[in-house]
């Protein structure tokens, strides 16, 4: 058509739509569509987060584990909201498991195990907290309220409950607690369940053994005396003016009478600041020989350490309270105070000789006390109080003062006035010669104790005072049956059978021999030394000669020797001396 034909309106409303069309941007040069809108950014995703970390927990071995690492949920938390998966690991296991998020199971092992917990959300952002299963050893049970000793009369009705009703033990872990019940001793007693019931028909005792188990191995023992005593002794017939008992006031040799203040070969033990006085050895002496001071007012020190045998015993096993033999020989006290380490007892299990006394008081088998019935009974007894008033400057009783007593009058058994000391040891210090008393006999055996080579004797028991010197597994056994000293030190290199010896004073009187009694005569114990020493990984090194046991392999006639030598360690004034008698 020809433009002259054109309408007017029409080219008005195309040109409007065309600027309209420019304005919006759909026009342009190309004359193409618009461009899409941009689309919106994606969502940012978040790491999981430590809300509550676990803290380090606690079990017990053997005892049931069950922990929830997750806390019901706490312990991780997601921004986004997201579900979370959980990995949980553990090293070492200690015999422990994973249930889902929980750790449970029983522990086999004591130690700690490493918890490591993981998170991951859906999209694998991870989180992780780690703590500790710490294992503690099941805890044994303990005694709570320990039961007291009962005192009955003779066939006086017993019924009582041994373990108190389940007082006497508690256990740490609260485990519930199963208990037996053991007796020992007189007869007339039964136990059913924890009851004790019966009757004592005779002056006696009995060891009350009261067990507590847990269900998880532990286990603990109390014990307990049910005694029926004697009638108390009377009183003690004592000198009016007081015996010398003070190492100052008596006649000793110059090595005693310097042992405790410069060195010598006596390495004097009296116990610092309880040196012994007249006063407190004579205290000491009433109660060596009381039986107060047992359980059942029948047995003493002086039961068992008997001044006729110069205070050792003349059987190879004493019996104490129970009337069941002791495991080992009493040993003799003839200066005791000399032991170079400071140790008593054959296995040399204390440093004190107040020790050794209480050990004996409070040993169920020997005296079967306790340090405070024991001084009740003496508080109750008249004639005790000017003793302590004498001997510590007030009447007062105490369990204390009793054990400085005793040791004070131990420390006066010295032994000083034997023919060997009349011979050999010297007043003033100057040369002696030891053959203006002993006879050619005798001196032989004195060469052969203190000879060198194959006699070793003063190595273990140094003269002049003959107490111990060395402890030593002596060769008695091939297979040890009794391990002797645990002690580290004395003990040396894990050996069995070590032993502290016996003092040689007064040995003639103090058979039978060894820690067990098993040689009746001085001979047999010199054949054992000369002969008799066995073999065995625990012999003592000083008893080895080129890798095998020493043979001392003596004539019959040099045995003969050393054993009237050794006879001359007897101290007959001693024995008699009625300084240290039973003032009973």
């Amino acid at each position: 058509m020809s433009a002259r034909f054109l309408n007017p309106v029409r080219i008005v409303l195309a040109l409007s739509l065309a600027v309209m069309l420019t304005s919006c941007g759909g026009g342009g040069s190309s004359g193409g569509a618009p461009p899409p809108p941009a689309p919106s950014p994606p969502p940012v995703n978040h790491s999981p987060v430590v809300a509550l970390p676990n803290a380090n927990q606690p079990a017990i071995h053997l005892h049931a584990f069950d922990y929830d690492v997750s806390q019901n949920g706490r312990t991780f938390t997601d921004p986004d909201g997201d579900a979370l998966r959980y990995d949980v690991q553990i090293n070492p296991s200690r015999g422990l498991r994973v249930e889902g998020t929980r750790v449970v199971g029983i522990p086999e092992e004591v130690g700690f195990a490493v918890v490591t917990v993981t998170v991951s959300d859906a999209l694998g952002w991870t989180e992780n907290n780690q703590f500790n299963i710490i294992v503690a050893p099941n805890a044994t049970p303990y005694v709570r309220q320990a039961p007291g000793d009962v005192i009955v009369a003779v066939n006086e009705n017993i019924d009582l409950d041994a373990a108190s009703n389940g007082a006497t033990f508690g256990d740490t872990d609260g485990d519930s607690l199963t208990y037996g019940v053991s007796l020992r001793g007189a007869q007339g007693l039964s136990v059913n369940g924890t009851r004790v019931t019966g009757r004592l028909t005779t002056i006696g005792a009995v060891e009350v053994k009261v067990t507590a188990n847990d269900a998880y191995g532990g286990a603990l023992d109390d014990i307990f005396m049910i005694a029926a005593p004697a009638p108390a002794p009377g009183a003690p017939a004592l000198p009016t003016t007081s015996f010398v008992y003070q190492d100052e006031m008596l006649p000793l040799p110059f090595v005693y009478r310097m042992s405790s203040e410069s060195q010598s070969p006596l390495f004097d033990r009296q116990a610092f600041g309880n040196r012994t006085t007249d006063a407190g050895a004579t205290l000491g002496r009433v109660l060596f020989h009381d039986k107060r001071l047992s359980i059942t007012n029948t047995i003493a020190c002086a039961s068992c350490h008997q001044q006729s045998h110069g205070f050792a015993s003349p059987v190879a096993f004493n019996t104490g309270v129970l009337g069941i033999p002791l495991k080992r020989n009493a040993m003799a006290l003839a200066n005791a105070r000399y032991n170079i380490q400071n140790s008593w007892f054959s296995d040399m299990r204390v440093s004190s000789l107040h020790e050794v006394a209480q050990q004996a008081m409070q040993n169920p088998e020997e005296m079967g006390s306790t340090l405070s019935l024991t001084t009740a009974k003496v508080q109750a007894t008249p004639f005790y109080g000017a003793l302590f008033q004498a001997a510590f400057g007030t009447p007062e009783v105490t369990g204390t003062r009793v054990l400085l007593a005793l040791e004070q009058y131990v420390q006066a058994l010295i032994s000083y006035r034997s023919k060997f000391d009349r011979a050999c040891s010297s007043m003033t210090n100057d040369p002696i010669d030891c053959g203006l008393v002993l006879d050619a006999q005798e001196m032989r055996g004195r060469e052969i104790f203190r000879g060198g080579g194959n006699q070793m004797c003063e190595i273990c028991h140094g003269l002049p005072a003959a107490a111990n010197v060395w402890q030593a597994n002596n060769g008695i056994d091939d297979v040890v049956t009794d391990p002797g000293t645990t002690i580290p030190g004395l003990q040396r290199d894990g050996s069995l059978g070590v032993f502290r010896p016996a003092a040689l004073r007064n040995i003639a009187l103090t058979a039978p021999y060894m820690h067990d009694g098993r040689f009746a005569t001085l001979r047999e114990v010199i054949d054992h030394y000369d002969h008799g020493i066995k073999d065995s990984p625990n012999l003592d090194a000083l008893l080895r000669r080129n890798g095998a046991p020493l043979r001392m392999d003596l004539s019959e006639a040099d045995k003969d020797a050393l054993e009237a030598f050794l006879r001359t360690l007897t101290d007959e004034e001693m024995i008699a001396d009625p300084r240290f008698a039973d003032p009973f």
